[in-house]
């Protein structure tokens, strides 16, 4: 049953990726990140205020410091990508994305060597020189000399996306409940949407691209709950490994609506970046569970 819950979240991010870069021919980053928060916030807050108690309860906490940390580098990975999604093919824009995994592997290496704590094993130093060599299997053949750009923008999105993980374990450490932390995370969302829509134009969309504006916000919102039955009914290994299906789903929308075709070394990158992210998964997990086990790999 988890598979069916993660691969469902897979197709339903796929799609969200998708009616961005649909929407986006029209409208601007700043205002699909505004669209997609403001929706899932008008349904999240009823619930919220149900669950916490009442409006004081959801909204006052001591660990502001957190959530500033978590939704500066969340919101703005969700900006990047969102801009990245409509200069490159759809798969390329979500292998860039889906390199958070990697990046927060090599985030705790580098934590761990500050701390003076020893460091890492061949097995996730392989891991981490595996995935970051898939990422130049992907971006070699797909992107012309005028998408290099965005290409690091992508790049950039799965390095502040595992900041922004960082940030959200360590609300989690501190006892922080996860209905306060996602209020937070989709008001901050709402709130730079409407701020770059002020700072930089926006206008009201016409019915097609309001269905598109519509369906970003809502099938990210029911992704999202997908997402936390898969990672809340059987081993996080399998959801996370499971979720880089959503790649395959995009390359397929990728392909029926704008002809996109991913290279066979693009592929092979996708593979090395899914199996290498994987890896790092479970080696930080063992970690976490095991640190004088970790030091031997």
């Amino acid at each position: 049953m988890q598979s069916l819950w993660m691969l469902a979240a897979a197709a339903l991010f796929s799609l969200v990726a998708a009616f961005v870069k649909l929407a986006i021919d029209a409208h601007s980053a700043w205002e699909i990140l505004f669209w997609r928060n403001a929706v899932g916030l008008a349904v999240l807050l009823p619930m919220a205020l149900r669950r916490m108690g009442g409006l004081r309860a959801l909204v006052v906490t001591p660990h502001w410091r957190g959530h500033l940390a978590r939704n500066a580098s969340g919101t703005t990975a969700v900006l990047l990508w969102f801009a990245t999604t409509a200069h490159l093919p759809l798969a390329t824009a979500l292998t860039l994305n889906y390199t958070s995994s990697l990046f927060l592997a090599a985030l705790l290496v580098g934590g761990a060597w500050r701390a003076g704590r020893r460091g890492p094993g061949r097995r996730m130093l392989a891991a981490l020189l595996i995935g970051f060599a898939g990422i130049v299997c992907v971006l070699r053949p797909t992107l012309a000399p005028e998408q290099w750009l965005w290409g690091a923008a992508g790049l950039a999105s799965g390095l502040l996306g595992a900041g922004a993980l960082l940030s959200l374990r360590t609300l989690g450490q501190l006892g922080e409940p996860s209905t306060r932390t996602v209020f937070y995370f989709s008001l901050s969302g709402a709130a730079a949407g409407a701020a770059g829509m002020l700072a930089f134009g926006a206008h009201w969309p016409d019915a097609r691209h309001l269905g598109y504006l519509l369906a970003v916000g809502g099938l990210a919102l029911v992704a999202q709950l997908a997402l936390t039955h898969a990672y809340g009914r059987g081993k996080p290994l399998l959801a996370a490994t499971l979720g880089y299906s959503t790649i395959v789903f995009g390359s397929g929308w990728g392909w029926l609506v704008w002809g996109d075709v991913t290279p066979a070394q693009a592929w092979i990158g996708i593979g090395l970046i899914a199996g290498a992210g994987a890896w790092a998964t479970l080696l930080t997990a063992q970690a976490t569970a095991d640190p004088a086990a970790a030091a031997r790999r």
